[in-house]
């Protein structure tokens, strides 16, 4: 006997036919855009590899940016308007981390002018302003433009100095820090990522035979997590004594006459240890 299917029944295969038709249409349309079929032009390989690698990178960054408090519609705001708007001359980071060491070259003056020593040869408690000597003379000398008290702020913030009363201000700490202190990292991080992203734009202009020794290397291997403080400790004082050789050689390039090869630009090395 020959089975017998109802008007329903037939409704009901052919929106199932429907629905895993454009299910395999949209896995097909997904595939399309994430890799290019076998035998397309380099040009929509590689337009399609760079967007992938674009999308990682954002990701990264907004992971990254999430761990500070970010969320993911404030990152499409801030990337609409940053699109949108020029590159300033002097970034906010760099801004902020110039101030951080100014910061730093008044506070080692406030622990070694006799004027803002107490009589037990420790950093006196200053006025903020007014009677001599006074934290406005001190700042004045490093940040001759800027109002007091945002150096004030700054300086409470980078937990170097704290308010004493309504007036004065001690210092607390003989260095501005940055671990421990998200601003300041974030600051840095931006920096590093710059100067990183324009280390990889000069790399990827290089024609071959170009590049001298491996501008991109790397040493990278999976440890224990517990030896991760002993590598710390074994390579830490090799960077210090190459970035020390890097800093006395470029201070020494930096003082020749100027007009020897054009205009200059700001050049260095940043090291540091990482793990995932």
């Amino acid at each position: 006997m020959k089975g017998h299917r109802s008007k329903g029944d037939s409704a009901s295969q052919s929106e199932e036919s429907s629905r895993r038709r454009r299910r395999r249409g949209s896995v097909r349309a997904r595939a399309g855009a994430r890799a290019p079929e076998h035998g397309a032009a380099a040009g929509d390989y590689d337009q399609v590899t760079q967007t992938e690698l674009a999308r990682e990178l954002i990701g990264v960054c907004l992971a990254a940016l999430k761990s500070y408090g970010l969320d993911a519609t404030s990152f499409v705001r801030l990337a609409e308007e940053a699109a949108a708007e020029s590159v300033p001359a002097t970034p906010f980071s760099a801004r902020l981390l110039s101030d951080t060491e100014q910061l730093a070259k008044a506070i080692n003056g406030w622990g070694e002018e006799p004027r803002y020593l107490d009589a037990t040869g420790q950093p006196a408690v200053l006025p903020i302003a007014g009677s001599k000597p006074c934290f406005a003379d001190l700042a004045g000398e490093f940040f001759p433009k800027r109002d007091i008290m945002d150096v004030v702020r700054l300086g409470c913030s980078t937990h170097v100095m704290e308010r004493v009363g309504t007036d004065k201000v001690a210092r607390i700490s003989s260095a501005v820090l940055f671990p421990g202190n998200s601003v300041l990292t974030l600051a840095n991080t931006v920096r590093t990522v710059r100067w990183l992203l324009g280390t990889a734009d000069h790399n990827r202009r290089l024609r071959a035979g170009e590049a001298l020794g491996f501008p991109d290397r790397s040493a990278h291997v999976e440890i224990p997590a517990g030896d991760f403080a002993k590598f710390v400790a074994m390579v830490r004082p090799q960077i210090s004594g190459l970035l020390e050789m890097c800093d006395r050689w470029l201070l020494q390039r930096s003082q020749l006459p100027n007009g020897r090869s054009g205009k200059k630009r700001l050049a260095g090395i940043q090291v540091f240890v990482f793990r995932e």
